[in-house]
């Protein structure tokens, strides 16, 4: 069992890992880098007059490479990003530190620390088997790629032999994912007999893994690279560590007045144990992937005071998709995907089934369009993502976008009616 910790920590420097790896690639190396960066300006407005967001960032970007030969014998980046939303009342400025890693090539073995983000598996939209970095989930129908968040870590990717790749990654430090704002989140659902009236919600008591070696994160992912058609690859992997978003339970806690109550919210994030296979495999001019992982969930943990933290259910999912470029037309993909959760202790068990797609077309080299649709066919419920980009000069680059949601009401997509919302940003690349 997991020992927690209530305390927040912060992403522990990764410094010395860096200048470890450069060191090791020789002190009279040659050393190449370059310094670049984002500015940013970000607007949305939801339809019933809400502003989501109304930011301006600025993201610091250095990289570059040591060796004197061909190829490089290591490479180095480092990103650093401030924000300020006015949207955001409670905690308006932001300073984060995003990827700042470096990797030494070691012959067959290319060995990286710091602050990373690594994608396992072939799906885009929903990928089961890509766990290993936390999402910030604050827009939770963001581009799914934009939305990891760097992790400290030490990874080692080994090219063995026979066209098989292993990948190793251990993550020492628990990081969780930002979850969604209060207009994101299903309201609390507390069955009370009658007489008792709730009067305050109390501040969330999280229980989080602490730091010690029983809750390091661990996860290995091997690929075999297939001669068959116009090219495939299969995978396997395993994962332990724990989930990035936590499962939450109401508790009704009785104050001084008879029958009047305080809502206490418990978080808990769940130690999990992940078996997953992927493949990809190109078929005439199409594109086949699919994904499968079935999670393990663990014993819950404890909390101060002997409460017992709220704990999620195994579940297995399975992704399922095909793409294709339609000639002098939009680039095209389809997934099918399937979500098991088991029955828990006070919930029954579920089946979800949804499908996404997406296309994606650019007339011309400035202007790009895409479409997005999620359709949840269990209940009916979905969304729908217009978006345009245009580029007005180089690395100036204005974007749009819309998200609409639909559904009966209490239904996956159709509880978010409210958050349907126009967005628009502009970013110069430097």
């Amino acid at each position: 069992m997991p020992r927690t910790s209530n305390t927040p920590r912060r992403t522990p420097p990764v410094l010395a890992a860096l200048l470890a790896l450069l060191l090791a690639s020789g002190a009279l190396a040659q050393v190449k880098y370059d310094l670049g960066g984002e500015l940013s300006a970000d607007f949305g407005v939801a339809v019933d007059g809400y502003i989501p967001v109304a930011a301006a960032g600025l993201t610091l970007r250095l990289s570059g490479e040591v060796g004197s030969g061909f190829f490089p014998d290591a490479i180095f980046m480092a990103e650093l990003s401030a924000v300020y939303d006015a949207a955001d009342a409670a905690s308006p400025f932001e300073v984060r530190l995003g990827r700042a890693y470096a990797t030494a090539y070691l012959g067959p073995i290319d060995l990286s620390a710091g602050n990373q983000i690594v994608s396992w598996g072939s799906a885009d939209v929903l990928s089961p088997v890509d766990v290993i970095n936390p999402r910030d989930l604050s827009y939770p129908v963001g581009n799914p790629a934009s939305q990891k968040l760097a992790t400290p870590m030490l990874r080692a990717v080994a090219h063995a032999p026979g066209d098989v790749t292993v990948d190793v990654v251990l993550v020492p430090v628990f990081v969780p994912s930002e979850i969604p704002g209060a207009r994101w989140q299903p309201a609390a659902q507390l069955p009370l007999p009658p007489g008792v009236t709730i009067v305050g919600v109390a501040d969330p008591l999280v229980a989080r893994p602490a730091v010690e070696v029983a809750n390091v994160q661990f996860g290995v992912r091997a690929t075999l690279a297939l001669n068959v058609g116009g090219g495939a690859d299969v995978s396997a992997m395993y994962y332990r560590g724990f989930r990035h978003l936590p499962s939450v339970a109401y508790v009704p806690v009785p104050t001084e007045v008879a029958g009047q109550f305080v809502v206490q919210p418990i978080l808990a994030y769940d130690p999990i144990q992940v078996l997953g296979l992927d493949f990809s495999a190109v078929v005439g001019q199409f594109v086949l992937r699919g994904e499968t992982a079935y999670t393990f969930t663990g014993e819950p943990a404890t909390l101060p005071g002997g409460v017992p933290a709220p704990v999620g259910t195994d579940t297995l999912e399975a992704v399922l998709g095909v793409e294709t470029m339609i000639p002098g037309g939009p680039f095209v993909s389809l997934q099918g995907i399937y979500q098991h959760a088991s029955a828990g202790a006070a919930t029954p068990a579920s089946d979800r089934f949804s499908t996404a797609a997406v296309a994606t077309y650019e007339p011309n080299n400035r202007t790009g369009l895409e479409f997005a649709w999620l359709h949840a066919w269990s209940d009916g419920s979905g969304a729908l993502r217009p978006a345009l980009s245009y580029t007005f000069a180089d690395g100036l680059v204005g974007t749009t976008e819309a998200a609409i949601f639909y559904g009966r009401a209490g239904s996956e997509y159709g509880a978010w009616r409210d958050n349907s919302q126009f967005r628009a940003s502009v970013a110069f690349s430097f």
